[in-house]
């Protein structure tokens, strides 16, 4: 229901005259919808005589100077994303206590109201939405912006004939959470991936996860096997396995040209709406129901279900005793079920490799430095994986104390038979400014850190790091015996 401003009242803003406007030139005059960051209304864009939505962020996040930054550093790059199945981003505004993003007004119902409203979508109209959703997150992901939060709220439907779907929100989720710890709601936790639950840093296989999941939730109940397959690809729990976003794409726009003309893409049948299903044309296979009589009517086929299963079962018994050993395997005092953990976090680290010098960080140079910053927090993410800080120790400055106590952590977590989980960082960019010199050489490195769980040796979470997103962070290089070392990481909170 869409209320004026006169009715604001109702709202965090309270009364709002008519003519109040936001930045100086968006004029606010009706209420769209509220979310878990903040409210939409509709408002007049001064400037352009235009009319764009206004999403005014809650004042707690609006008097938060890290996330105004965040969202100001991030500006360029999300306002620069132009697609046709992407609402853009025009404008941040900040004032006053204000936080305001202003992007493209569009038409049409979200697909989370739809699907309330009406029920799964037919099988060509799901095609067609899904395509355009996954068109706009390949064009995102190919200039290395993560959408973080792909759900059906976030997608608007337009009526027929009025241009394709269209995504909202492009990495507000991700600016807003990033350094807080409070609960989310249950609906963002379904489409979160299994690898960013447990700490990675959101990225584009994180989005065609969430993407799959709402496919799945669009689908009729007899969807054509090959649009099921595409949803169920795209939520496997390997990231690595998963298509990427433009390969989805592709699939899609194939699977709803067919469908456009295709009797499948129909939901729901021609019986359920009153009228005798047609009889099949010449040549088209007849699709039987698959229930209980098809699963007994056939000992072969029971008798091959039978063999799968047991080879399952052996399997996963098999993978069981190799990962534990077989009782009373474990040191004196060791419980058994739990693995035994050699000092120093051996377990976690035999086998492992570092990640390999680039040749490019060993030159002493502007370039070579930005090259070492990216491999120094590679190798901080290989110590927090595997526990062998060795490496780490050798290309850093004994005289970093931030450093030494992300050291401390990651040794105190391993010794103690225990783990570390989560906290990859990856670093979106490394600049300098004008006074840099190769002397004492400055580095400015945007970076974004997962959230990051100690557990004991049980699997019990002791302790827990908020995550980082678009931090920047400053880094200090030392050039010693012939290659690069990292002296100081000054910006509090960067390494931890």
């Amino acid at each position: 229901m869409k209320v004026t401003i006169l009715q604001a009242n109702r709202h965090m803003w309270g009364t709002i005259a008519v003519t109040r406007t936001v930045g100086g030139r968006y004029r606010l005059y009706e209420f769209l919808a509220s979310g878990d960051t903040g409210e939409v209304w509709q408002a007049l864009d001064l400037g352009t005589d235009r009319t764009v939505a206004v999403k005014m962020l809650y004042p707690d996040l609006a008097d938060d100077p890290r996330l105004v930054d965040r969202f100001q550093r991030a500006r360029t790059g999300l306002t620069v994303l132009w697609h046709p199945s992407i609402a853009r981003l025009l404008d941040v505004v900040v004032e006053d206590g204000v936080l305001a993003l202003v992007s493209d007004l569009v038409p049409g119902m979200d697909l989370a109201r739809r699907l309330a409203k009406s029920g799964p979508l037919d099988a060509a109209t799901a095609s067609a939405v899904a395509a355009s959703v996954a068109d706009a997150l390949s064009a995102a992901h190919q200039v290395g912006i993560v959408h973080g939060d792909v759900k059906p709220s976030n997608v608007v439907v337009p009526a027929a004939g009025n241009g394709p779907a269209r995504v909202t929100d492009f990495s507000v989720s991700l600016l807003v959470r990033a350094g807080r710890r409070h609960p989310e709601p249950f609906e963002r936790l379904r489409y979160r991936a299994p690898e960013a639950t447990d700490g990675a840093v959101p990225a584009p296989p994180s989005d065609v996860y969430a993407f799959g999941t709402m496919l799945g939730e669009m689908l009729p109940g007899d969807p054509p096997a090959r649009l099921r397959m595409i949803a169920d690809e795209c939520v496997r729990t390997d990231p690595g396995v998963r298509p990427s976003a433009t390969e989805v794409c592709q699939e899609l726009r194939t699977l709803a040209a067919r469908l456009e003309t295709s009797p499948m893409g129909l939901t729901p049948s021609r019986a359920a709406l009153g009228g005798p299903p047609g009889p099949p044309s010449r040549g088209q296979r007849v699709r039987r129901p698959r229930g209980s009589a098809w699963l007994f009517g056939s000992p072969t086929r029971m008798a091959v279900i039978f063999a799968v299963a047991l080879a399952m079962v052996l399997g996963a018994f098999a993978a069981t005793r190799a990962l534990w050993g077989p009782a009373g395997e474990t040191g004196a005092g060791e419980p058994t079920g739990v693995p035994a953990a050699a000092p120093g976090g051996a377990a976690s680290s035999a086998g492992s490799n570092a990640p390999p010098l680039p040749a490019g960080a060993a030159a002493h140079t502007r370039e070579g430095g930005i090259e070492f910053v990216r491999h120094w927090f590679d190798m901080l993410t290989h110590a927090q994986q595997t526990g062998d800080t060795t490496d780490l120790a050798a290309i850093t400055s004994a005289d970093c104390a931030d450093c030494r106590g992300v050291t401390d952590t990651i040794k105190s977590a391993y010794d103690s038979g225990g783990s570390l989980r989560g906290g990859a960082y990856l670093v979106r960019g490394v600049t300098t400014n004008s006074l840099f010199t190769l002397d004492r050489p400055i580095y400015e490195a945007t970076i974004d850190r997962g959230p990051r769980a100690t557990l004991d040796r049980t699997g019990v979470e002791r302790a827990s790091l908020a995550g980082l997103t678009v931090a920047s962070c400053q880094v200090i290089l030392e050039w010693r015996d012939g290659g690069w070392r990292l002296l100081s990481v000054p910006t509090p909170g960067c390494v931890a």
